[in-house]
C-alpha cells in the first residue's frame, strides 16, 4: 500500500470534539465548518466521548434516523472543505484477539464509510490497561494488542484519506519511565504501519507548554512526527471554567516539525470563537520570526479590515498577506474584533 510521502500531505489543523459532556449539535457542527472553511482550517475529528455509539457501545451500528444526520454532516463538511474524520473508541471492552470484535470493529467502520467518510481513528485513551487473560496469552503486550487491530483495520479500510491512532499513554506524563525509554511507545512506533497517524497531548493531558524539544523526543520514539490533540482550550474536567483567551505557550517552530493540530476546546460551542479562531492565525504563522510570540500580521482574518489600534501590545499591523511570527495578544485582539463583529451584526430583539 503506498502512502503519500510527509511532505505531500496538508497540515492537519482544526478541532477535535472529543470532550466528555453532552456533544454538540448537528447545526454547531455543521456553523463550525464554515468557521472552520472561513478561517482556513481544514479538518474536524468527531469523537464525542458521551455519544454513546462512539464509546460506550460501539458495536452498534446506526440507525437510519442517525445514519442521515452522519451523511449530512459529512456531506456539509465537504462542501466546506473541511476533512471529516470519524473516530471510534472500543477500548472499554474489546477483546483484541478474538475475531468477532475485529469483525464488529469494521462493520461499523465499514457503515461510516458507506456514509461518505474517507478518514478515521481508532481511539485507546482514557481505559484500563490490564488485559483480559485471553489477550495475555495472544499478545506479549497492550501495546501489540492494540497495534495488531489498528493495522488489520487500517489494510480493511484501504483508501483512507487520514488515519489517526491515539495511544493509551498519549503525554509524557504517562510514560514510564519516560518518553524516550517508554516500552509502550516504542512498540508503537516500531510496529504501527507508516500510513498511520499518532494523537499526542503533550507533556501532560492538559500541557501549558509544549516546546519544540519535547517534540522531538517524542517524534524519534514514534518514528513520525504526531498530531497534537490540544487540551489548551478543554474544560470538561472543571466546567465552571471557561477557556476564553488566545492559542499560546507553542512557539510556531513546532509547525514544520508536526504533523498537524487539533484544538478539543470548550463543551459550550459558542464561546469557542476565540479558541478557534486564534489556533488558525498560529497555523497561517511561520517560524521565520524565530519562533517566539512576537509579531502578526493581521491580514487574512475575516475583521482585518476593521481598524485595530497600532499601539496594541503584541500586534504589529503589516502590509496585507504578510502573517510572520506570532503573537498571542495580536491573535486575541483579531479574534475580539471578529466576534464584536459578529455580535452586533446579529439579527437579534433590539
Amino acid at each position: 500500500m503506498s502512502t503519500p510521502g510527509r511532505d505531500e500531505r496538508p497540515f492537519i489543523s482544526g478541532v477535535v470534539e472529543g470532550f466528555y459532556g453532552r456533544p454538540w449539535t448537528m447545526e454547531q457542527r455543521t456553523e463550525l465548518f464554515k468557521r472552520e472553511h472561513q478561517w482556513g482550517l481544514n479538518t474536524y475529528l468527531y469523537a464525542p466521548k458521551d455519544d454513546y455509539k462512539h464509546r460506550m457501545y460501539w458495536r452498534e451500528l446506526y440507525s437510519p434516523e442517525e445514519a442521515e444526520q452522519l451523511v449530512a454532516l459529512i456531506s456539509a463538511a465537504e462542501k466546506n472543505r473541511v476533512e471529516f474524520i470519524y473516530a471510534i473508541s472500543p477500548g472499554l471492552d474489546i477483546t483484541f484477539s478474538n475475531p468477532g470484535e475485529v469483525a464488529a470493529l469494521k462493520r461499523k467502520l465499514d457503515q461510516v464509510k458507506a456514509f461518505g467518510c474517507r478518514s478515521f481513528s481508532l481511539l485507546f485513551d482514557d481505559i484500563e490497561t490490564e488485559m483480559c487473560p485471553a489477550d495475555k496469552q495472544a499478545f506479549s503486550s497492550f501495546a501489540h494488542a492494540q497495534v495488531a487491530v489498528t493495522n488489520e483495520v487500517y489494510q480493511h479500510l484501504r483508501d483512507a484519506k487520514t488515519f489517526l491512532f491515539c495511544p493509551t499513554d498519549y503525554c509524557a506524563a504517562f510514560c514510564n519511565p519516560n518518553v524516550p525509554q517508554s516500552s509502550y511507545l516504542q512498540t508503537v512506533g516500531e510496529k504501527l504501519l507508516p500510513g498511520i497517524d499518532i494523537l499526542w497531548t503533550g507533556p501532560k493531558v492538559v500541557s501549558n507548554k509544549i516546546s519544540v524539544e519535547s517534540i522531538e523526543e517524542v517524534t524519534a520514539v514514534l518514528k513520525r512526527p504526531p498530531v497534537i490533540w490540544d487540551n489548551i482550550h478543554a474544560n470538561d474536567y472543571d466546567p465552571q471554567r471557561l477557556f476564553l483567551g488566545p492559542y499560546k505557550d507553542r512557539p510556531t517552530e513546532l509547525i514544520p516539525k508536526l504533523r498537524g493540530v487539533l484544538t478539543n476546546p470548550n463543551c459550550e460551542f459558542y464561546l469557542n470563537f476565540v479558541a478557534i479562531h486564534t489556533l488558525a492565525t498560529w497555523c497561517r504563522s511561520s517560524a521565520t520570526g524565530g519562533g517566539s510570540d512576537v509579531e502578526m500580521g493581521d491580514a487574512g482574518a475575516r475583521g482585518s479590515h476593521l481598524k485595530v489600534k497600532l499601539d496594541t501590545p503584541g500586534l504589529r499591523c503589516r502590509k496585507e498577506g504578510d502573517v510572520s511570527g506570532y503573537s498571542p495578544q495580536g491573535a486575541l485582539t483579531l479574534a475580539l474584533s471578529d466576534w464584536l463583529q459578529e455580535l452586533m451584526s446579529a439579527n437579534q430583539p433590539g
